[in-house]
């Protein structure tokens, strides 16, 4: 979503608190890409996700679990000798969704530079109180965007992320060797893997309602004539996530309610909003979430999964291959 250098890492680690997921990019000699994904169990009650406070409650264990999953750095070597790089490895870091918090704007105009960038939307946030600035770093992503009658328009999606909360991650990378070279949102990384699978652009022709579910959160993308109208993450209750009777049935009215939720709050903004088609990501039992949702919406329903990984011609080279590990393949794809 934001980064430091024009290079991208070949490398991007996902940290959440059920578990924490690596993944490597192989690019053969043929100029194809290979992927190479790891997963391992996060340690108990040493991960709580906030937007506001400290979401590594116990740094030691998880610095021990991800030492062991991104393993030591590797062999370099060149005329006959080979020695370990000390250099910290460069990463992309995905941070879950209930770390930071979003919101979309719509502006008429947009600067090119950077920094005017920046001053324009931390203007806007502050005018509206939309997200907190106070202890806050800002960051942006531009999004395919066309208004009614092809009019300019200029959507941005705002994300604000406590700074002591990007410093104990970056901190935990650092510990263990790695450099966070480029820094995503989870669900923000999977919506940019779906849309580039899907056909780009005009895949949003439609009105679209596009639903995450990862590390016990929500996310819903509103997409209305073209462009991204509406973001909202919510926290999924944890009794249903829990309950040992019928977890998929809890899980599907759950998600369905905050859908529907979602929907509510969009049309109060955008009332001609007609969505037709849903896309779900989640390792969620799917069938019965889809049922769930076709008897409150009748939308016509896809899912993201490896498929749309096999698509961009990418292929699987060894590891795990849970949906706990397609974020970090969207992260350096």
């Amino acid at each position: 979503m934001w980064g430091i250098t024009a290079s991208r890492p070949r490398h991007c680690l996902k940290i959440g608190p059920q578990a924490l997921a690596w993944g490597e990019a192989i690019r053969t000699w043929r100029g194809r890409y290979h992927y190479r994904c790891a997963l391992s169990p996060a340690p108990p009650e040493a991960i709580k996700l906030s937007p506001i406070d400290l979401n590594l409650t116990d740094m030691p264990a998880v610095e021990h679990c991800l030492r062991s999953l991104a393993g030591p750095q590797r062999e370099s070597g060149g005329a006959g000798r080979v020695w370990q790089s000390e250099a910290p490895r460069p990463i992309v870091l995905l941070l879950p969704d209930l770390s930071v918090r979003a919101t979309v704007l719509q502006l008429e105009q947009f600067p090119v530079h950077a920094e005017e960038q920046e001053a324009l939307i931390r203007w806007r946030l502050g005018q509206e109180q939309l997200l907190p600035l106070a202890g806050a770093k800002i960051v942006w992503q531009g999004f395919p965007s066309q208004g009614a009658r092809n009019e300019p328009s200029h959507v941005v999606l705002a994300v604000a992320i406590q700074e002591a909360i990007l410093k104990q991650y970056e901190s935990l990378c650092e510990s263990v060797g790695l450099l966070p070279q480029e820094i995503g949102v989870t669900s923000f990384r999977l919506f940019n893997l779906w849309l580039k699978t899907a056909g780009g652009r005009k895949r949003l022709g439609r009105d679209l309602l596009w639903v995450s579910v990862s590390d016990g959160g929500l996310t819903c993308f509103v997409m209305q004539e073209g462009r991204l109208a509406f973001v909202r993450t919510k926290l999924l209750r944890a009794d249903n996530v829990q309950d040992g009777e019928s977890p998929g049935h809890d899980m599907a009215d759950n998600i369905v309610e905050e859908c529907a939720a979602s929907l509510r709050a969009c049309r109060d903004h955008f009332p001609h909003l007609n969505v037709t088609d849903m896309v779900f990501a989640g390792d969620c039992p799917f069938p019965i979430i889809e049922q769930a949702l076709n008897r409150e919406f009748s939308l016509s329903t896809e899912r993201l999964d490896w498929k749309s990984v096999e698509q961009a011609g990418w292929t699987h080279d060894g590891g795990s291959t849970s949906w706990a590990t397609l974020p970090v393949v969207a992260g350096v794809m």
